[in-house]
């Protein structure tokens, strides 16, 4: 749930194991009696020896040379093009640590082979060639050779002359034995983000652009305070604890006789910091009666990611759900948002008895012409998606009264076809209808379509059962 490039900035991760060595609820006892009569302990520092101690002290102020093989060796753990680039740095820091600890004067190939067993890395390649034009290491210095006398039987001049020259060499200091570090269980995947399902809201800090006002509106939830631009929506409270603090300087040069009275600054001003009222809207009409053969979550998560992404407000009009107050009525639920409990709850509903389509048409009608027509928040733009087979056994009448007036016939279908015209003459309404393609009166979605004004696309069945399969 954290972002992974959080995570890179770690140049060590170890699988922990939490180990229940005594027993807590005692300790609290314990903890709680010594507080009631005043024995509670400071904890005692943990003794760090002094070889330790000198040895970290000298590790830091040593600074050790990174050889070019030793640097096209990390590349050789952390060459993928999906990896973030700070995972080769944590594995060079993470070797130079090691190296520094060691006391030696550069970080060689097996210095970062150390460090990538401890992550838990395998290379990737096993090439630690030198890249091409590589700079020549400078040849240590050769001692100055004595003039050797001449020899009293000169070798004959074809024989060759076997010169044997003496190198100083720098002093280092001596370098203290490693310990290898014991892991009592692997890393099986040391980065397990990377296939890790994305269980976090992408830019979750970041308000949602804004597609067709300049300005939001001052009329959203508060979610804080923030420097006051404008005399608008100024935050009171806010304002006068702030103005507060300075009361005793600013009425430093006042005599005896003014009255006490609060004095403002510009600088005091503070006014809501307020969440963006939804620019647009996702309307989703569901029939839960023709559900139980198409695979309707397939075809209907296209457009809740649309929701989400676009922070847009959510109207879920259930027809025909098992648990509505009222079964010859269809039911409205309003979310701010795509990630409201709710909203996913209730997709799942079972069926019901009866399916009021014409009045959940009617309800989606009542609610676009509100959220686009009235008030001053309106929305500007909304998707309306409707999953029905179209076949409406409820007339609108009958769900406003809340009983049946037999006789019924079609007067259902007919009315739902009627308040789908309404709905096209709306503006700035894009409306969708997915077809459970049903297996009787497969017409019927596709007049409710043409009389919406909606594009529509085939939901694909659950499974083709074949012919001599029980």
């Amino acid at each position: 749930m954290v972002s992974p490039h959080l995570l890179d900035r770690f140049a060590l991760r170890l699988k922990g194991e939490v180990r229940k060595t005594t027993d807590r609820a005692k300790e609290i006892l314990e903890l709680i009696d010594h507080r009631g009569l005043g024995k509670v302990k400071k904890p005692e520092p943990v003794p760090v020896p002094i070889e330790i101690r000198d040895k970290l002290k000298k590790s830091l102020q040593h600074h050790p040379k990174i050889t070019p093989k030793a640097i096209a060796r990390i590349l050789n753990y952390t060459s993928q093009k999906e990896v973030y680039p700070r995972r080769d740095l944590a594995l060079a820091r993470l070797s130079l640590a090691n190296v520094r600890l060691e006391g030696a004067d550069e970080m060689g190939v097996n210095h970062v082979d150390i460090a990538a067993r401890m992550i838990g890395l395998e290379p990737i390649s096993e090439s630690t060639k030198e890249p091409p034009n590589q700079i020549p290491e400078p040849v240590p210095e050769t001692a100055p050779r004595e003039k050797e006398p001449p020899s009293k039987n000169p070798k004959p001049s074809g024989a060759i002359e076997k010169i044997t020259e003496s190198v100083f060499e720098p002093d280092k200091p001596e370098s203290l034995p490693s310990i290898p570090l014991k892991l009592t269980s692997t890393l099986v995947n040391p980065y397990p983000e990377d296939t890790a399902a994305v269980e976090r809201e992408a830019d979750s800090l970041r308000l949602p652009t804004r597609r067709f006002q300049s300005k939001a509106a001052d009329r959203g939830s508060i979610i804080g305070v923030e420097k006051a631009k404008t005399l608008q929506d100024i935050a009171l409270v806010t304002t006068l604890l702030e103005a507060a603090k300075y009361q005793p300087i600013r009425h430093k040069n006042s005599t005896a006789n003014e009255k006490p009275l609060l004095l403002l600054s510009p600088t005091d001003f503070y006014s809501y910091r307020r969440s963006p009222m939804a620019e647009q809207m996702l309307m989703l009409v569901l029939d839960h009666t023709c559900l139980q053969d198409c695979d309707w979550q397939e075809e209907l998560l296209p457009y809740l990611s649309w929701a989400y992404v676009e922070r847009a407000s959510v109207c879920l009009i259930q027809v025909g759900a098992a648990k509505a107050s009222n079964f010859l009525q269809a039911e409205r639920i309003m979310a701010h948002s795509i990630l409201v409990p709710r909203i996913n709850a209730e997709l799942e509903a079972e069926r019901g008895k009866a399916t009021p389509l014409a009045h959940g048409l009617d309800l989606g009608l009542q609610t676009l012409r509100h959220a686009l027509q009235h008030g001053r928040s309106t929305v500007q733009q909304a998707v309306l998606v409707v999953i029905s087979d179209g076949r409406g056994n409820v007339p609108l009448e009958a769900s406003r009264i809340g009983r049946i007036v037999p006789p019924v016939g079609s007067k259902g279908v007919e009315d739902a076809l009627r308040v789908a015209e309404h709905i096209r003459k709306l503006d700035r309404v894009k409306a969708v209808l997915l077809n459970p393609q049903p297996k009787q009166y497969g017409d019927l979605p596709l007049k409710l379509a043409e009389e919406m004004g909606a594009s529509i696309f085939d939901i694909p069945p659950l499974g083709i059962v074949e012919e001599g399969d029980g």
